[in-house]
């Protein structure tokens, strides 16, 4: 992202805030108003909101936050510039500046559902769980049941460490979209998380059109937990790079004790790739102490 780029976006920013907090820019914008129909006004917005668009989808971020800069310009209570200004800047990894765009547009229409999502998957990355659970229950609020929305509750109690909430969670969107192959996978991990494996296996076999990346890990986890290696080795291949099936192996066999299993995993994963070498090794250590094999050479 360019520094011109960065201007628009931060000055399209400030606009807003300005024109929250009621300025002289908000008082020239209403006489301006008052001179151009509404209709007039929402057919300008709406074409430099689609240049933008364009502008975006093409690549040309300078152009896209300049044309989003007009649309505000012309309308300061019109919240979408905002939003189309907050996904942008969340394309392009400016979280911070994402948020405040989306909460300055709730500010203007607080029953967006949509940004409301958005927001909540924006705080869920940042590790912001109870914010995210709220944004997820506004959006759900006045998304008419989104199934996205629903899902992002589950996460974020997941992450709460609060399974029986987000099974339920699951459990009710699953209703409303009984054919989700997402909602049935993360509901699986939320019975896994349980301790419930015997239904977590129903439900993750039942799986068979379009698995998902983490159908094929939950799958996998299944299969580990009851000590079927081969099975959550290929479950795990579907999806992860091997470095990455060796160490997880290595990691349920860990907690299965079965610490010869997890030494041989450990290796696999240490001599596959760097990148997994230490975390590798202490498991490996781990484990030699385990057997009562101290230091002694491999």
């Amino acid at each position: 992202m360019t520094m011109k780029a960065l201007s628009l976006g931060l000055c399209l920013l400030a606009i807003a805030g300005c024109v929250t907090d009621g300025s002289a820019t908000l008082q020239a914008t209403k006489e301006h108003e008052a001179e151009v129909p509404q209709q007039t006004l929402d057919v300008r917005i709406g074409v430099l909101l689609a240049q933008g668009d364009i502008a975006a989808r093409d690549g040309r971020i300078d152009q896209a936050f300049h044309f989003f800069l007009l649309a505000e310009k012309l309308d300061p209570a019109d919240d979408r510039a905002l939003v189309r200004a907050g996904n942008l800047h969340r394309t392009l990894g400016n979280r911070d500046t994402a948020e405040k765009a989306w909460r300055l547009a709730l500010t203007r229409n607080p029953q967006n559902g949509v940004v409301h999502e958005s927001l909540g998957f924006l705080l869920l990355e940042a590790g912001r769980y109870s914010d995210a659970y709220e944004s997820f229950e506004s959006a759900l609020r006045f998304s008419g049941g989104s199934s996205r929305a629903a899902i992002g509750m589950g996460l974020a109690s997941e992450k709460r460490n609060d399974f029986t909430r987000a099974l339920g969670i699951y459990d009710e969107a699953l209703g409303g979209n009984p054919n989700s192959v997402e909602i049935k996978t993360y509901r699986a991990r939320a019975l896994m998380s349980l301790g419930r494996f015997a239904e977590a296996k129903v439900v993750i076999t039942q799986i068979i059109d379009e698995p998902m990346p983490i159908t094929w890990i939950v799958r996998g986890d299944l299969f580990a937990i009851d000590g079927e290696y081969a099975g959550a080795l290929g479950a795990y291949l579907e999806t992860l790079s091997e470095p990455w099936a060796y160490q997880r192996l290595g990691e349920h066999a860990m907690r299965r004790r079965d610490y010869e299993k997890a030494m041989d995993y450990f290796r696999r994963a240490a001599a596959s790739s760097p990148v997994f070498f230490a975390d590798a090794e202490r498991g490996l250590q781990v484990a030699r102490e385990h057997l009562g094999l101290g230091d002694k050479s491999r």
